[in-house]
């Protein structure tokens, strides 16, 4: 799912089944640090949101039978599914997981 700026910018547009209010810059650090991680700026990365639909085609029309937003695609990002059943879960200290090759010598 995407917005246009104007759309970001008015507010108004539905996402996960709730109207969205307009654009503010975000506090705290996790946004900018995946807009600084995909090179570019939080404005443009919040207008990028994951979701998934799926739809029928059944005597010629066509039927909006899902959608999930948000959390709910967790189940198809196989990672996640690993990290819930790990001792601390998605329990990281940084804005995403670090690879294993990364983290301090214990």
């Amino acid at each position: 799912m995407s917005l246009t700026e104007e759309q970001q910018r008015e507010g108004g547009t539905e996402y996960n089944y709730r109207l969205q209010p307009a654009y503010t810059p975000p506090k705290g650090s996790g946004p900018n640090i995946g807009a600084q991680v995909t090179g570019t700026d939080p404005a443009t990365y919040a207008r990028e949101r994951p979701g998934m639909s799926a739809f029928v085609l059944e005597d010629g029309n066509v039927y909006h039978s899902y959608s999930a937003f948000a959390r709910g695609l967790d189940g198809l990002w196989g990672a996640y599914q690993w990290l819930d059943r790990a001792p601390k879960g998605r329990n990281e200290p940084t804005y995403w997981w670090r690879h294993h090759d990364k983290y301090e010598n214990a």
